[in-house]
């Protein structure tokens, strides 16, 4: 069994250090004046912890040690996230009323740890995402052959099980779901004459046909479905190497740039579509910015935080409850 995941993480990480020579040369800013703090509670990792931001000020949630992908449940009492072990990962439920932690899954083999027989008995799940709808997703090689497919969970409590597919795809990774629990977008891998790249697609979850949003050559990753669903928030990637984030039309798949020689990834809504935040890393440190959006007018970005040990594998996630 090929676990991708951990060559994924790996990966990004690298390419983030390596763009750090661009710093802020011909990309944004921090704003000044630029008016209210957005509001809401952001959940994001520092150090394999969760944390939330709200008002401007950041607060440890869970202490935990190898969290990561956290996701807020649609009341905003829970919170999903990813807890990495020893050539596997599983889902778990953190209750914040009560402080109790609950595991989802069983993804750590029987075996003997550190044995071929454990590797190959273990299992991965990377990238969850609950909508308001009460539906979860994520990606799981949980499979035959290995490979990195669709789940769905009705609720936190129910069993898993594998989304409609009319087609195969290689390597899902990045889930976003619609808020009404329909769509489901995420990258893609592919190769064809320009080499091996990731595309993003979006998938009805009623019949399971998948359609390309997004393929570029250079690579497009991270989709975030908008909150009225017609626009996809994604990562793309330039020839030169640098990564900003574009916004994607689902009937006429235009494309509107979002920022400008960034170096910024991981999209992530406001629940009512006014902001769209992101990560980027300057000097050496992650940064959570965010981007006031009315209609087709995009506004001037904004800092949110900045943390040396902030997790920029990890999307952040927002909740207005």
């Amino acid at each position: 069994m090929t676990h991708v995941s951990l060559t994924r993480r790996t990966f990004l990480r690298g390419a983030a250090i390596a763009a750090l020579g661009a710093g802020f040369a011909g990309g944004i800013r921090p704003a000044r004046g630029q008016g209210d703090t957005p509001p809401g509670r952001i959940a994001f990792v520092r150090r394999g912890d969760i944390w939330v931001w709200e008002g401007g000020e950041s607060t440890q949630l869970l202490s935990d040690g190898a969290a990561s992908d956290p996701r807020w449940s649609p009341d905003g009492t829970l919170v999903l996230f990813v807890r990495n072990g020893n050539s596997f990962s599983d889902l778990m439920l953190y209750e914040t009323t009560t402080g109790n932690t609950v595991q989802l899954t069983q993804n750590q083999s029987w075996a003997q740890e550190g044995s071929p027989d454990y590797v190959a008995t273990s299992n991965w799940v990377i990238d969850p995402d609950w909508s308001p709808s009460g539906l979860i997703g994520f990606a799981s090689d949980a499979t035959a052959d290995g490979s990195l497919i669709l789940w769905l969970m009705d609720d936190p409590y129910g069993s898993p099980y594998p989304a409609a597919s009319a087609q195969i795809e290689d390597h899902i990774e990045g889930v976003s779901l619609s808020v009404d629990g329909t769509l489901a977008a995420y990258a893609a891998r592919t190769n064809d004459d320009n080499g091996r790249h990731t595309y993003v697609a979006l998938r009805d979850l009623t019949d399971g046909i998948a359609y390309v949003l997004l393929d570029e050559p250079t690579g497009v990753y991270d989709p975030a479905i908008a909150p009225d669903s017609q626009r996809v928030a994604v990562a793309m990637r330039s020839a030169e190497g640098m990564s900003d984030i574009w916004l994607v039309e689902r009937a006429t798949g235009a494309t509107t740039r979002v920022t400008t020689d960034a170096q910024a990834t991981k999209p992530f809504w406001a629940p009512d579509g006014s902001w769209l935040g992101f990560l980027r890393m300057v000097d050496y440190r992650f940064e959570a910015w965010a981007v006031p959006i009315d209609g087709t007018s995009i506004g001037e970005p904004r800092r949110l935080f900045r943390f040396r040990n902030l997790d920029g594998t990890t999307r952040p996630d927002w909740t207005y409850s």
